[in-house]
């Protein structure tokens, strides 16, 4: 799965760079109150003259020597410095993200922007684990071999305990925003920030609902299945990948709600 695994990030991190430009391009012309076609001039001023244009800076330089590193092609097995240096590189990119949210309001280096960065770094484990699991290496079964079973069901349950520990992780985080953001139980319910975080939360319990699907129901039988020294029977890890695959397009939705949820002003901020 190396191969295929490294070509998909490749290609997402081609894809990451690209949407970040457009995200300044857009920003600028926003803050400009000018066309997008006429935003260069605004471009050239975020970047060099506002806390927006320095943070952009430094998610891009995270982001393009994640590029590299993934493009060294680094040793099959372990993490060896390539890749440490390309999860600091991720970890830095999101912290860009988190200082200018509404969590950055206050400053970069403030309990709000600590909470909003760990949980953005579970949801992006949370939900590139399940896309990639769903997508690509539980999308077939696993190759002919008692060994190659074995391996695929301990990747299985790494799967299922990370999310699990991811999921705990993002619902105290997110309460911890929540409550940042709306101030008081009170201000849930009649203003956009409230109906749209109503929206995001639901999205994830269904997510979440799946998973536990996936991990009380599915996952006994698959990794009583593949730990079996008979040939497991077709289609057993496809329809765990199913399940995958629908929680990777409800989690895809809540990614939106988020970017939504992220471009909303709170009732704390009025």
């Amino acid at each position: 799965m190396l191969p295929r695994l490294r070509r998909a990030m490749l290609v997402c991190l081609a894809i990451a760079m690209v949407s970040y430009v457009a995200v300044l391009w857009l920003e600028a012309a926003s803050m400009a109150e000018v066309p997008v076609a006429e935003a260069f001039p605004a471009v050239q001023s975020v970047i060099t003259a506002t806390h927006y244009g320095y943070a952009w800076m430094l998610g891009a330089a995270a982001l393009l020597v994640a590029l590299v590193t993934a493009a060294l092609r680094p040793g099959a097995l372990g993490l060896g410095p390539a890749s440490v240096l390309r999860l600091v590189a991720l970890g830095l990119f999101l912290y860009s993200r988190s200082i200018v949210s509404h969590a950055g309001a206050a400053g970069d280096f403030t309990w709000a922007v600590a909470v909003d960065w760990v949980h953005l770094v579970l949801i992006s484990v949370w939900v590139g684990e399940v896309i990639v699991a769903g997508s690509i290496t539980l999308r077939s079964e696993p190759a002919a071999g008692q060994e190659n079973r074995v391996e695929c069901a301990r990747y299985v349950e790494a799967l299922s305990t990370s999310a699990t520990i991811a999921l705990v992780g993002i619902f105290v985080t997110g309460l911890l925003s929540a409550w940042r953001g709306l101030g008081s139980p009170d201000q849930v319910l009649g203003n956009p920030y409230g109906t749209m975080l109503i929206i995001k939360v639901g999205l994830v319990l269904c997510a979440a609902g799946l998973g536990g699907m996936n991990r009380f129901v599915v996952m006994p039988a698959l990794l009583a299945r593949l730990r079996d020294t008979r040939v497991p029977e077709q289609g057993v890890t496809h329809r765990f990948a199913l399940v995958l695959q629908a929680e990777a397009v409800i989690l895809l939705a809540v990614i939106v709600a988020a970017a939504i949820l992220s471009s909303t002003p709170p009732p704390t901020a009025s």
